[in-house]
């Protein structure tokens, strides 16, 4: 089978600040979203286009990001077995252009609103990532036939790591299917997507929270970054893994990878720096 044209790679930076954004598609980055309200709530109909559901045995498990045409984003540990060993293509798929699970499994779509269903061709861990930690969490999926872009199913826009930009303080949406409640008896997994606005943490403060709260072991790498706020209540949870966390710039800059538990207080997200991870995913895309 024939590969597929690779999408050209373009980069746009502001003057002011220099903060710079990366394409793998042919699209432009869209431009700046402003999240309804701060706290979980549903997202609208296409307010997410670049979100994706990944299944396996017909039900939702961890989400992930399109990147362009090809290539999906997502954590490592996703595409990892109860064994620890890396899932097959086969055993995943992927649902483009969702908003409901529930209206999609039971057949129930608009004229303007039709999620469907992708297989993968290929997966592709990061060389320094292994199933049994979360150390370089990240993960690319390509799919078996090119995804058509519309109003409902479009790529995302990546942070470039090019200025040293961390974007502490700064507030972004996390979105995804996953559980309502860190306490499955009280909670469940969404049907309809679900996004939060969590703040971005200093590595060295959510650190130093970690070990404050009795987490002593734990290590903020430079290739991880952390979000939500210090009261808790606001997080991403279980089957949100994989999932994007995006700028108010429509900025790709991380990927849900770990955490204790979801939302405690001084115990925030921990997500994937996708900037740091640039030039694997280029070397990856391009062959």
């Amino acid at each position: 089978m024939g590969k597929f044209v690779i999408s050209c790679i373009f980069v746009w930076c502001l003057v002011a600040g220099i903060e710079c954004q990366k394409s793998f598609s042919s699209l432009s980055c869209q431009g700046p979203r402003n999240p309804k309200i701060v706290g979980g709530s549903q997202a609208g109909k296409n307010e997410l286009p670049y979100i994706v559901s990944l299944t396996r045995r017909g039900g939702h498990f961890c989400g992930a990001s399109i990147l362009n045409e090809r290539w999906l984003l997502t954590a490592g540990h996703c595409v990892c077995n109860g064994l620890n060993n890396l899932m097959k293509p086969a055993q995943i798929q992927g649902v483009i252009g969702l908003h409901s699970i529930s209206d999609y499994l039971n057949g129930i779509q608009s004229r303007n609103f039709q999620p469907s269903q992708i297989q993968f061709r290929t997966i592709v861990t990061h060389p320094g990532y292994d199933c049994s930690h979360v150390k370089n969490d990240i993960a690319l999926l390509e799919v078996t036939r090119p995804i058509t872009f519309n109003e409902q199913i479009k790529p995302t826009c990546l942070s470039v790591d090019i200025d040293g930009r961390n974007f502490e303080d700064d507030y972004a949406t996390v979105s995804g299917w996953g559980w309502t409640n860190e306490n499955q008896g009280n909670g469940d997994r969404a049907d309809i997507l679900q996004k939060a606005t969590v703040q971005i943490w200093n590595n060295d403060i959510c650190e130093r929270s970690y070990q404050t709260n009795g987490k002593r072991s734990n290590f903020i790498a430079e290739t991880q970054m952390c979000a939500g706020f210090v009261n808790g209540g606001i997080d991403s949870c279980w089957a949100d893994s994989g999932g994007p966390l995006v700028t108010k710039d429509n900025l790709l800059v991380g990927v849900v990878s770990t955490g204790i538990g979801c939302a405690r207080p001084g115990l925030p997200g921990i997500y994937t720096r996708v900037s740091k991870y640039i030039g694997w995913m280029e070397q990856v895309m391009s062959r």
